[in-house]
């Protein structure tokens, strides 16, 4: 673990150097004083709506007529601690609070949000392809150090959707007998139990998704929907600053490539790789280091920002201590398949 978290700081701090080298902050500051920061108001409302659009995919990967309020709020918490806490250990947050508040088998809650991410992998899958085939790119591709962004973004996904996708044809066509496997051969394991439990309870979630199509088409069409509003809001942001692209093609590139650097290299917060893939995707259309460094700090502070207000205020309307439900979180994360690829 300590070697991990060593890792993940010094990639943070290659990330930060690299998007910050040679920046002149008074510079920097001139431009955000210039920005029409009001813009900032519609990307915050696009946002806004794109959180309500997970949290009815998220009630529909569950199965549950869960009340939206308060599943808008245990969403908001989830991402809160998933930007705030390092290695994505905030992951477990949302399963924890959906059990204690409203009595949803963690295995279960587990299931929908490997789904989900399943379908956020697909979706930027998708527009990975659309940057390769339909936006001009440089020969070399598009680098961060040595690193081909697209190209590591391309097989990341396409890795995980085909490790995803067999993980759950084998959990469906032989979980069961494999469970019981489990626990004849590993009967003297007091744990065994409540992992074979947790197990049949991921299955099932994942049986009763597939056994409702509409349910399911709702699903992918929820996940189009959010990755849409969410480019939109970028282009919001774009339209704050003077000599930035202000195309949707531009907006989607930017995202595209922000949000691989994020997926493949998930620093704290995601700062350093947010600003790094952020910045190389606007010196695709010419735009100074300087520029690009000041908006791509910019824009992550705008999508933070976002998530740390709705979030922390989640938490105070609902009493909720996030500390007691990070440690409870890892307790049963433990003894969790993982949610996240």
């Amino acid at each position: 673990m300590r070697l991990k978290v060593g890792f993940v700081l010094a990639l943070t701090a290659g990330c930060l150097a690299w998007v910050l080298w040679g920046v002149n902050l008074g510079e920097a500051a001139a431009e955000v004083a210039e920005a029409q920061i009001a813009w900032v108001l519609p990307a915050w409302a696009l946002f806004f709506a794109c959180h309500a659009v997970r949290t009815l995919r998220l009630r529909a990967l569950i199965g549950e007529s869960l009340p939206f309020w308060p599943l808008f709020g245990i969403n908001a918490i989830g991402f809160l601690a998933i930007n705030v806490i390092p290695l994505r250990l905030g992951e477990f947050v949302r399963p924890t609070l959906l059990l204690e508040q409203h009595g949803v088998p963690f295995g279960r809650s587990l299931a929908a949000i490997f789904v989900e991410r399943l379908m956020d992998v697909l979706m930027l899958f998708m527009l990975l392809l659309w940057l390769a085939f339909f936006v001009e790119l440089p020969p070399q591709g598009v680098l961060v150090g040595d690193v081909d962004v697209v190209l590591a973004g391309q097989r990341f996904a396409a890795t995980t959707l085909a490790v995803g996708g067999l993980g759950l044809v084998g959990l469906l066509t032989v979980g069961e007998p494999a469970i019981q496997l489990m626990e004849r051969l590993f009967v003297r394991l007091p744990i065994i139990p409540k992992i074979a439990a947790l197990l049949r309870s991921f299955r099932a979630g994942i049986t009763s998704l597939l056994g409702a199509p509409l349910r399911a088409l709702g699903v992918v069409s929820a996940s189009m929907a959010l990755w849409g509003g969410t480019i939109i809001a970028v282009g919001c942001v774009l339209l704050a600053f003077d000599g930035l692209p202000h195309s949707l093609v531009a907006a989607g590139t930017t995202w595209t490539l922000t949000i691989t650097g994020m997926t493949v290299a998930p620093t704290p917060g995601f700062f350093g790789s947010y600003e790094a893939f952020c910045k190389a995707s606007l010196l695709l259309w010419d735009v100074p280091a300087q520029r690009a460094a000041t908006f791509a700090v910019v824009l992550h502070l705008v999508q933070l920002g976002f998530t740390i207000v709705l979030g922390g205020s989640a938490l105070a309307l609902a009493g909720v201590n996030l500390r007691r439900v990070v440690l409870t979180s890892w307790e049963k994360g433990d003894k969790a398949p993982p949610p996240t690829l």
